[in-house]
């Protein structure tokens, strides 16, 4: 059994001039995206699930499939969220801790938007949704020095973890950035599990601290992202 990690970011109709920006998936297309996925038989689970599972803890439902969102967007609440709710299906947010509820500051040329805040944060976590940390300033893990990654990994997490009164022992790699190093710096930040995009599906024996993710984006027609599941279902899953 093989498990896919979808990776989306900003749940809203990209502004004029931002039309083939990757990181906009209109409401209406993810809708789509949602029924494609229910209608197929997919089951919603959450990183920490595929964790738990690779451990042996728990069993999961044959066709199962993550869904995590980078940046902490507020289109996340105010789009996908409903649309999640009808479904349901868990989700998993990843958060750059020195912008909450600010904006996309990192993202030199793109158009600003709003993040989630801390009490929008608190209430997906209520809702038994999970919160996972996206870096403190949104840079490239890789090549950073032991130091400046301790600041970058666990800071970010200490950020999270006193904001929020929540575990946070997840991350996503900003732009899936990581080395040879990055693995062995995560554990020792406390992160049991990370996100890369590297495109493939996470299967039982498979390394929780490099999970594989497709990036979702743009106009993806909803039959096209059906037939790269199930590629990657059928894809010999990554150690």
């Amino acid at each position: 059994m093989r498990i896919p990690v979808l990776c989306y970011h900003r749940i809203e109709a990209p502004p004029s001039g931002a039309e083939t920006d990757l990181n906009f998936v209109t409401p209406n297309r993810f809708a789509e995206h949602m029924d494609m996925l229910a209608a197929s038989g997919c089951t919603g689970v959450t990183i920490g699930d595929i964790a738990r599972w690779q451990r042996g803890e728990i069993a999961l439902p044959a066709r199962s499939v993550a869904l995590t969102f980078d940046d902490a967007y507020a289109s996340v609440a105010t789009h996908a969220l409903p649309v999640l709710q009808q479904h349901g299906w868990p989700l998993t947010v990843y958060v750059v801790s020195s912008q909450v509820g600010g904006t996309n500051a990192w993202d030199v040329g793109a158009p600003r938007a709003s993040l989630l805040d801390a009490h929008a944060l608190r209430s997906l976590i209520a809702k038994g949704h999970e919160v996972g940390s996206h870096s403190r300033h949104h840079v490239r893990i890789r090549g950073l020095d032991d130091q400046t990654a301790t600041d970058e990994l666990r800071g970010s997490r200490q950020d999270l973890e006193a904001l929020l009164g929540a575990q946070v022992d997840s991350f996503a790699l900003p732009y899936g950035s990581h080395d040879a190093r990055t693995g062995r710096q995560l554990h020792a930040a406390g992160y049991r599990t990370a996100c890369t995009l590297k495109r493939w599906a996470n299967g039982r024996h498979g390394n929780p601290l490099r999970l594989g993710r497709m990036s979702v984006g743009g106009s993806l027609a909803t039959w096209l992202l059906q037939l790269k599941l199930l590629k990657l279902m059928l894809t010999p899953a990554r150690r």
